[in-house]
């Protein structure tokens, strides 16, 4: 593990718990997932339109003029390095490397696919991706589908952001909007030309019902006050705008890795719940095996516990938990259909079957003034359910959908178990 990721002792924990072997099935899985997922930098994914300035943005935020103009590759990788490489991956799946800036190298003619690695410790926790949408509006929108994929959060660069751009837009998922900036590029241009003003009116609209915001950049300015390496010129860097998207770019990065953090926390604390829970069984199963030959005061004891087992059995819980346990079928049964209706596994969409599933489970079980131990015990599971789907959305994969479905299914089978 790198030293961006060792100093963080929740990451640090989850790591060793993993390695420590004892992690029940399918937590085991669940968690070594939840570790790729924090030790992998964050991805923000540039893109756009053809010359809409994406390289010369990154090149701002990296404060390194590494692409240069001759760029003439789908996708473009900053990603830390301990030292300066370029590697190019062509279509037969070769790589090649250099030494220095993709700039000074001879792209192979066959790349699909470039990296630029910095020794910039900045980039341990984040990588930036540059994705032009190329060829006819269909497959823009496969390109733009794939950038999703692998984007935590995206930059749009635009001069105007017109109605193609808008119509391509429109087809991302509400989860990647929620960590989207538009950004204005080339706005000392758009200055000069008198534009400026006009385009931000208009796009400001846009921008706060579809993204976080609007960032008018002048990027060459932006690179201009960065030139002098330590010596920030920051009236100049402050004008171009670069230090606004910056500082908003950056609160982002670290408010989503605080929230991982948080989630890897909550699986710890339910891991941890359920190791001690079956500790405790253990240990109540053992001293009801002593008090058994006790004589009758072992005998009373016996009845109070079966008295208890009577109270969670009572016809109003049962009655309740078999409502929740059919109203998991529908939901079951309905995600089956929408799967069998598409043409494609769409995992954002079983993913949200089952947040409303779960979702309409808590409210029916909340709704209801039942509190034997069943039903208390329905409640708890239901809590950890939603805070592990929770953990499935951080991936955004057909994998994660698949395991938020298993752990409906595991549910579905424990309320089964309390129904008497």
């Amino acid at each position: 593990m790198n030293h961006a990721f060792r100093i963080n002792p929740v990451i640090d924990r989850l790591e060793k718990t993993l390695c420590m072997g004892d992690v029940p099935t399918p937590y085991d899985r669940w968690g070594a997932r939840l570790l790729a997922h924090l030790k992998k930098p964050v991805q923000v994914v540039v893109t756009g339109l053809a010359e809409s300035g994406k390289s010369a943005l990154i090149e701002m935020l990296a404060a390194q003029p590494f692409i240069g103009q001759h760029v003439d590759v789908p996708i473009v990788e900053l990603a830390y390095g301990k030292q300066e490489c370029a590697l190019f991956k062509k279509q037969d799946g070769s790589i090649t490397s250099f030494s220095g800036f993709l700039k000074h190298c001879e792209y192979p003619q066959d790349a699909i696919y470039a990296r630029q690695q910095l020794p910039d410790t900045n980039l341990i926790s984040q990588n930036f991706v540059e994705i032009g949408l190329l060829g006819t509006l269909v497959e823009k929108k496969a390109i733009l589908s794939s950038a999703c994929a692998r984007a935590d959060i995206m930059i749009w660069c635009s001069q105007e952001f017109s109605e193609e751009e808008q119509h391509l837009w429109a087809g991302v998922p509400e989860q990647i909007k929620d960590h989207s900036f538009l950004v204005l590029t080339m706005a000392d241009q758009q200055l000069i030309r008198d534009v400026l003003s006009k385009n931000i009116a208009r796009m400001e609209s846009i921008a706060a019902d579809e993204f976080m915001g609007l960032y008018p950049v002048a990027t060459i300015q932006g690179l201009s006050a960065q030139e002098d390496g330590e010596d920030l010129n920051q009236a100049l860097w402050t004008s171009s705008g670069g230090k606004h998207l910056v500082d908003q770019l950056l609160r982002q990065i670290k408010q989503g890795r605080g929230a991982d953090v948080d989630q890897a926390q909550i699986f710890l604390d339910r891991l941890a719940g359920r190791k001690a829970a079956r500790f405790e069984g253990r240990e109540t199963r053992q001293i009801s095996d002593l008090t058994a030959s006790d004589g009758p005061d072992a005998q009373a004891k016996s009845d109070a516990i079966a008295m208890e087992g009577d109270v969670a059995s009572d016809a109003r819980s049962n009655a309740l938990l078999s409502e929740a346990i059919d109203m998991l079928q529908q939901h079951g049964r309905r995600m089956l259909d929408d799967v069998d209706q598409s043409n494609e596994f769409d995992a954002d969409a079983i993913m949200s079957s089952c947040l409303e599933a779960i979702s309409s489970l808590a409210g029916l079980l909340d709704s209801a003034a039942i509190h034997t131990p069943a039903a208390k015990g329905a409640r708890e599971d239901i809590q950890e359910g939603e805070e592990m789907l929770m953990l499935f959305q951080l991936e955004r994969s057909e994998e994660a959908a698949l395991d938020a479905v298993t752990l409906l299914l595991q549910m579905r089978k424990e309320l089964i178990g309390k129904v008497a």
